[in-house]
């Protein structure tokens, strides 16, 4: 499945996004009317992420908040309590809703299920671009309790990782010259570089297909009988 066909089947509207978010955190959100917090949703997050791109999330006030999405501080605090918690729910959300869509993948076959495991986990941030963006450079604000929540949620993506490596190196297709765990932790700050620096990629012309494709390549070189490597 490339980009273009998975956007098709799952790619959500803005509407559909901020109202699944609403209904993962309802029990948190004093407005009760699904169709207008959906809209207040949409409307405070998306200028958290633009006033976090420009300022940062540590300078950003929520009056600049209110002035910035026109509603008044009384509304803003009918949907977030403090700065704290709305970082804390927009982490929470995307770790949901990245688990919610690796899920999809069967992991019966370790081959096909790693490229599936790496395309979606691309996929998904290239459409969740500035969710990933202010995850990865806000963790460092949360507290100790969210810290934990955060590097928990980092882990996920590795533990699939790790299984279907575990699982490929069983059946004697991948070298067990290095540990799961390691594999998987140098596979993950290469998707990490996606959504963190896709200026580069889009300034060389480098489709989302493509960088999923030279990915695969590095990985499936490393994973193989590496001869010629210097052991120490």
């Amino acid at each position: 499945m490339n980009f273009k066909q998975f956007c098709k089947l799952y790619k959500p509207t803005q509407t559909e996004l901020f109202s699944e978010f609403y209904d993962v955190f309802e029990k948190e959100i004093e407005i009760k009317n699904k169709r207008i917090a959906t809209e207040k949703l949409k409307t405070i997050i998306n200028a958290t992420f633009k006033l976090s791109a420009s300022g940062g999330f540590t300078n950003m006030t929520l009056r600049q908040l209110s002035k910035e999405t026109n509603i008044s501080m009384g509304g803003i605090y009918a949907y977030i309590k403090n700065k704290k918690q709305l970082a804390f729910l927009i982490h929470k959300f995307l770790n949901y809703y990245v688990e919610k869509s690796l899920n999809q993948v069967d992991s019966s076959n370790p081959e096909t299920a790693l490229e599936k495991l790496i395309r979606i986990h691309v996929y998904i941030s290239d459409i969740l671009q500035p969710w990933f963006f202010f995850a990865f450079m806000e963790s460092k604000n949360l507290n100790r309790e969210q810290k934990r929540y955060a590097i928990n949620s980092e882990l996920m993506m590795e533990s699939r990782l790790i299984e279907v490596i575990k699982q490929g190196q069983d059946l004697e297709l991948y070298t067990t010259r290095l540990s799961p765990e390691t594999i998987a932790a140098h596979i993950k700050p290469l998707l990490h570089d996606w959504y963190l620096k896709r200026w580069k990629y889009k300034k060389r012309k480098i489709s989302v297909d493509d960088f999923c494709f030279s990915v695969m390549i590095f990985i499936n070189r490393g994973l193989a009988s590496p001869h010629g490597l210097i052991e120490n």
